[in-house]
């Protein structure tokens, strides 16, 4: 049975179309504990944004990419103690908006901003297991019909594979896919590769891999230890030349020195052979 979308309780809130019946309704942050991510998350999510955004940039400039942003999906009934709306916080969400929204927007409301989100993706940790990333959560995503749902786990902990796609099939359900490397492959033409250095994002169609945040501080680091190396032998080479001056002006100074008291002495030698031929 459809659920025809009711009254908006946001007059901002636009509904797209008509949503089934049992979608779960989910507040994401409002009754979680004030709990921290781990370093690993952290950096998978840089990752996922930074080289995700670079990718999108290049084949697909009206694509948003967004990270760990609140997704307004239904219009109500609101949180009873915040008044929030439901809402999901995917820690990777792809969207593609009618017109650019602007730079400081802080939350994405389907209707509103823009229509379902082409991709969503999470960084799997023991927050998110708490979250339901693996229950209603992709049952959401699912409802709404986002074509893909991405899921990463470095550590292997909740989900074996590392790395997982799920593309939605006709029939609102998800298809799991992984390439026979163990990476996936999304239709917007980047793939995710799990590494001994861990999460990479690659074109697809050129092979490049995208520099990742922890690449570029260390191409920084390896370039500042460079650019001092150079410095400091430069200094180095600065410190002998001028060294090699001083002594050179010391050698010519000794030099003028010596060369007028041979020249004294010449004219004392000249003045005594004079002296000893002119008569008494």
């Amino acid at each position: 049975m459809v659920n025809h979308v009711m009254p908006m309780l946001d007059a901002g809130f636009a509904p797209v179309r008509a949503l089934p019946d049992g979608m779960p309704i989910l507040y994401e942050d409002e009754e979680e504990g004030d709990m921290g991510e781990s370093n690993l998350h952290v950096k998978n999510d840089e990752i996922l944004h930074v080289c995700v955004k670079a990718h999108l940039s290049i084949y697909h400039p009206k694509l948003q990419a967004y990270s760990n942003m609140n997704l307004y999906y239904l219009p109500g009934p609101p949180h009873p103690q915040t008044g929030a709306l439901p809402y999901v916080s995917p820690d990777h969400m792809i969207v593609g908006p009618p017109r650019p929204l602007p730079e400081d927007i802080k939350s994405y409301t389907i209707g509103r901003h823009g229509p379902v989100p082409v991709q969503t993706g999470e960084i799997l940790s023991q927050r998110s297991a708490q979250q339901r990333d693996l229950a209603e959560k992709m049952v959401v995503y699912a409802m709404l019909r986002v074509e893909e749902y991405i899921l990463v786990d470095e550590t292997g902990q909740h989900l074996r594979e590392m790395l997982l796609l799920k593309r939605l099939q006709g029939d609102g359900s998800y298809r799991d896919e992984r390439d026979p490397d163990g990476g996936v492959t999304s239709k917007l033409g980047f793939r995710l590769v799990m590494e001994e250095d861990g999460l990479h994002v690659i074109d697809q169609a050129t092979r490049r891999r995208y520099v990742r945040p922890l690449d570029a501080e260390r191409r920084l680091r390896l370039e500042e230890d460079a650019r001092r190396r150079a410095e400091g032998q430069r200094n180095k080479e600065a410190r002998t030349r001028k060294k090699e001056e001083e002594a050179r002006r010391q050698v010519e100074s000794q030099l003028r020195a010596a060369q007028a008291k041979t020249k004294a002495l010449e004219e004392e030698l000249r003045r005594l052979r004079r002296q000893k031929k002119s008569p008494e």
